[in-house]
């Protein structure tokens, strides 16, 4: 399924995954036009697992950043955690 909503962003589902584009609009060069500032990423890995990933894009940077990884595991035993978060930043 995908789901436009024009310049401002997107919704995108797949049988395994889905994805979710945030705009805002900003002033570039004189002209408005909408960024994609937020994306969040939720599939599934291959060990079964959820992961969600949420990055964050400014048109000053070369790269976006990760700013939280969020993974579920629902294959475990006691002794393992079934939901883990990841906050640290880092490049993608």
């Amino acid at each position: 399924m995908h789901c436009n909503a024009g310049a401002a962003g997107e919704l995108r589902v797949g049988t395994e995954s889905l994805s979710v584009k945030i705009g805002q609009r900003v002033r570039r060069d004189g002209a408005e036009e909408i960024w994609h500032s937020v994306l969040i990423h939720c599939g599934e890995a291959e060990d079964g697992s959820l992961k969600v990933r949420v990055m964050i894009c400014h048109f000053d940077w070369d790269e976006s950043r990760q700013i939280a990884l969020i993974e579920s595991k629902p294959n475990h035993d006691e002794t393992t955690r079934t939901l883990t978060f990841d906050l640290e930043q880092k490049d993608v």
